[in-house]
């Protein structure tokens, strides 16, 4: 009986392919799209807050003094944390917490602030690789990183300083901020209608904010040139980005001809209005 014996380039073809495969598995393991969107969720929260502090350093590296770490001490820490191991004034500590109340908001806050902004990265990371992705939205949604940000460091500030006279006024940017913020990370999936509703709504609280933003602080510090370099960046910050918020969703509707079907526009419009001028009555009386 004759024995079957493979030839050299055919066993080679079928080593290749072996080694091919093991290639693709381990890449699949490695880079798969839920590994690399998580990773992108874990970069870009854990990035920020260094750059923040590094931006506050370029600008106010001139107030900043030397800290003796062997004879500084603090005497407004309650030490609950170090137990018995440190009690009454405390020596030098990289950072400090008491056992407060406000403490605690503060601790909430940031636990549920990085872990939407790492949800938000990876599921847009994750449209992304799988083509489903707006990217008009995705610019929308960079540019209010900013202002999310600057909002959960002045509530930082505003519990760990006790100081509360801007509470209202900064509490209804942070609404309608989240409430848009919101409509455009749902509109970011192509899967998703990008409604003229939800467009006019973007739009109407973006017009909301660069009024109030602009006659509270972007004409006296930008456009007049009396603010301090920080105070300029940040209005720019703010500005920008809403004036963004205004035009890409317009884009947005203009190529889906959504502004252009008479059948409910003028009452999609006169809603919108009416909620921008109501918008900036109710800025008005916090």
């Amino acid at each position: 009986m004759q024995k079957w014996r493979s030839r050299p380039h055919d066993t080679e073809v079928g080593r290749s392919s072996i080694h091919l495969e093991e290639i693709n598995v381990s890449r699949g393991i490695f880079f798969s799209r839920k590994t690399f969107s998580k990773l992108a969720g874990f970069v870009l929260p854990a990035a920020l807050p260094p750059a923040h502090i590094a931006c506050l350093y370029y600008f106010w590296h001139g107030f900043a003094r030397r800290v003796d770490k062997k004879y500084c001490t603090c005497s407004c820490w309650d030490t609950v944390f170090k137990g018995p191991y440190e009690s009454g004034i405390g020596s030098f500590k990289h950072f400090y917490f008491n056992a407060s109340k406000n403490t605690v908001k503060i601790w909430i806050t940031t636990v549920t602030c990085v872990i939407l902004f790492y949800e938000i990265v990876k599921r847009l990371v994750e449209l992304g690789l799988s083509r489903r992705l707006r990217y008009n939205m995705v610019a929308l949604f960079g540019s209010a990183v900013f202002s999310h940000y600057y909002s959960w460091w002045v509530y930082v500030n505003y519990w760990n300083d006790e100081f509360y006279k801007q509470w209202n006024h900064q509490l209804y940017f942070t609404v309608t901020e989240l409430f848009s913020t919101g409509l455009v990370i749902e509109a970011a999936d192509k899967r998703n209608q990008f409604t003229r509703r939800k467009g006019l709504a973007i739009v109407g609280i973006a017009l909301v904010h660069a009024v109030a933003g602009g006659v509270d602080q972007f004409v006296t510090n930008v456009i007049r040139r009396t603010g301090e370099a920080h105070q300029v960046v940040r209005d720019l910050g703010f500005m920008l980005p809403d004036l963004m918020h205004i035009l890409l969703p317009v884009l947005e509707l203009t190529k889906t001809n959504a502004l252009r079907r008479t059948n409910g526009l003028y009452f999609d419009l006169a809603v919108a209005s009416f909620s921008v001028v109501f918008g900036l009555c109710v800025y008005n009386l916090l």
